[in-house]
């Protein structure tokens, strides 16, 4: 059965890690069972899941156990996170000092025990996509990252969206450059304007204009990355906000360090997201690249594609591949010349890139053509994915180069998703034969 992650769940108690595993099935997540500290560390260093989530050991502590792991080079990358039966302030604090991923109820519905894991496993698959690009990279004669370096939360952007912003000023006194908004629509105009590691909507009129500004930022190709902490009042839907988009959801009356752990959190897992996708470039480079459209060229995809392929037939995980294809561009060529048919492609191939993860990869297959892979993504997601970029750049005007006039591009789409018996060939054909 193909999973969405590996998830180890290290605690003594039976019946609870039984009852979280069995909830974590039925999210499409496979998880893995450890009820010591020893037997948890050697399943991390041995199975190196995508996430950890500690409750009680045998021995020892959660946050001594997790701290231990993070120390260890060979798990440091692993999100782990801290299973409580209910959250305290200084459980808050702890885990916060301890730089662990976050701290997690036992007791919170699904909604919100999914909508907290994804972005942690998101950060597993940047991980790996980020080893896996460095090992290809260095078949070519590229020396690149296979990690990162640490964050540094005392540099945050944080923009505060509401009308009694003071509270969470005096909280998050120090902590970085907080900018207020006084409204949504000064919010929307300031991350228009800037990158933000986190933003926090606090509002004490109805909750529906927040929950629909975290749909839309959620929506925008732009913006779906940013950590959106919502304090709710004690009417609001949790559910809901988690499913419009919210990525943590707190009650007030909020306890301090509750709320600056949460938002710390999310911002130094976006600063590692930043860090991650700027070290993914390293792989990119003359020997890797198209010398047209600056993608990745096709003897790259080919390397990289065939071990991704390989992982998610042994692994049991998702991987799509898409394709886009231009066949216009080649019309714009015979009339405007040369450089204005490569100036065109070149901007596809931005664009394109830039609707996309950090984790995704774009490569130049043939002219006019590009493939996209997309791991630990099912067929659904793809699809969305690829209608989402055809449908920008079939609305897109291109401004090209010595051509004194807007300039339309017609796309073609396909898209499959890797099968266990799927070599290179057969997923690269199919997604290829899929083009309409």
């Amino acid at each position: 059965m193909i999973r969405l992650a590996n998830v180890l769940i290290i605690d003594a108690n039976t019946a609870r890690a039984e009852a979280l595993k069995d909830r974590l099935a039925r999210g499409g997540y496979h998880a893995g069972l450890a009820d010591s500290a020893d037997g948890g560390r050697h399943s991390a260093r041995h199975d190196h899941p995508d996430l950890i989530l500690i409750g009680q050991p045998d021995q020892g502590e959660q946050v001594d156990l997790a701290v231990s792991i993070k120390q260890d080079i060979e798990t440091a990358d692993i999100p782990v996170v801290i299973v409580v039966d209910q959250l305290t302030a200084e459980m808050a604090g702890r885990v916060l000092d301890a730089g662990l991923d976050d701290t997690l109820a036992i007791g919170c519905d699904d909604a919100e025990l999914f909508a907290r894991m994804r972005p942690l496993v998101r950060l597993a698959t940047m991980h790996a996509e980020l080893r896996l690009r460095a090992l290809t990279a260095r078949s070519f004669g590229i020396a690149a990252r296979e990690r990162t370096g640490g964050v540094d939360d005392s540099k945050a952007a944080i923009l505060i969206i509401g009308d009694a912003p003071q509270s969470v000023q005096t909280v998050l006194q120090g902590t970085g450059d907080l900018v207020c908004a006084a409204s949504l629509y000064e919010a929307e105009d300031l991350l228009l304007q800037r990158n933000f590691d986190a933003a926090i909507l606090s509002f004490n009129q109805d909750p529906e204009d927040g929950l629909n500004f975290c749909s839309q930022v959620r929506n925008n190709p732009r913006l779906f990355n940013l950590p959106m902490v919502l304090l709710a009042g004690l009417g609001t839907d949790v559910t809901d906000a988690y499913r419009r988009g919210a990525t943590r959801v707190l009650t007030r009356p909020v306890e301090p360090l509750i709320l600056k752990a949460a938002v710390l959190t999310l911002v130094r897992r976006q600063q590692l997201r930043w860090s991650i996708r700027a070290a993914l470039g390293d792989s990119l480079g003359p020997a890797t690249s198209d010398p047209v459209t600056g993608a990745y060229g096709r003897a790259f995809l080919e390397s990289y594609l065939a071990s991704r392929i390989m992982a998610a037939r042994t692994q049991d995980r998702h991987l799509a591949v898409v394709f886009f294809a231009a066949p216009n561009i080649e019309g714009v060529r015979r009339q405007f010349g040369d450089d204005a048919g490569l100036h065109l492609t070149q901007q596809v191939g931005q664009w394109i890139t830039g609707l996309l993860r950090a984790e995704d990869l774009t490569a130049s297959f043939k002219p006019n053509e590009f493939c996209v892979v997309l791991p630990d993504t099912p067929a659904h997601e793809a699809e969305v994915v690829m209608h989402r970029i055809a449908g920008v750049l079939a609305y897109t005007d291109f401004a090209v180069r010595d051509v004194y006039q807007p300039v339309k591009v017609w796309v073609q789409v396909g898209c499959t998703v890797v099968g266990p018996e799927d070599t290179l060939g057969s997923v690269l054909s199919r997604a290829r034969q899929n083009l309409d």
